[in-house]
C-alpha cells in the first residue's frame, strides 16, 4: 500500500538503470514494492559482509535478476533477463561500499519518504516486522 500511495502521490519516482539500459521500465506500485521486500534481508547480508545474493525483479514484463558476487576486491553484478530483452554487458563490477550505500539509502528514503506521504502505515505494526 505505501508502493500505491508513492504511485498516486506523483512525487515519488523508482528508478533503475545499468547493463545497456539507461533507464529500466520500473514504476513504484509494482517494482519498487518487490524490490523493497527484499531489501532487509539484503541489509543484513550487507552488515555481515556477504555480498552474495540476488535482486530480483520478478514482476510480469521487467523479469530480470540481478546476482551479486564476490570478486576479488569488488562485487560482479550478473544480469538475467528472461523476456526478450538482453542485457549488454551482462555483468559490471562495483566496490561494496557503493553497493552498501545504495541500498541503505533506498531503505532510509523509503522510510523516511513514507513517513511524508502515509506516515499512518509506516508506522503499522505489520511493516515493524519489515523494518531492519
Amino acid at each position: 500500500m505505501v508502493c500505491d500511495i508513492f504511485e498516486i502521490s506523483g512525487s515519488v519516482k523508482f528508478k533503475v538503470s545499468g547493463f545497456g539500459q539507461n533507464e529500466w521500465p520500473v514504476d513504484c506500485r509494482i517494482d519498487l514494492a518487490t524490490v523493497m521486500e527484499q531489501v532487509p534481508e539484503i541489509l543484513k547480508k550487507i552488515e555481515l559482509n556477504q555480498y552474495d545474493f540476488i535482486l530480483d525483479f520478478y514482476e510480469q514484463g521487467m523479469e530480470r535478476q540481478v546476482t551479486f558476487s564476490p570478486d576479488k576486491d569488488a562485487i560482479m553484478l550478473t544480469c538475467s533477463s528472461r523476456t526478450h530483452w538482453t542485457p549488454d554487458p551482462v555483468f559490471i563490477h562495483m566496490k561494496r561500499e557503493q553497493i552498501s550505500r545504495i541500498f541503505k539509502d533506498l531503505y532510509s528514503r523509503f522510510l523516511e519518504v513514507g513517513e511524508i506521504l502515509c506516515s499512518d502505515l509506516i508506522q503499522d505494526p505489520l511493516l515493524e516486522e519489515w523494518k531492519v
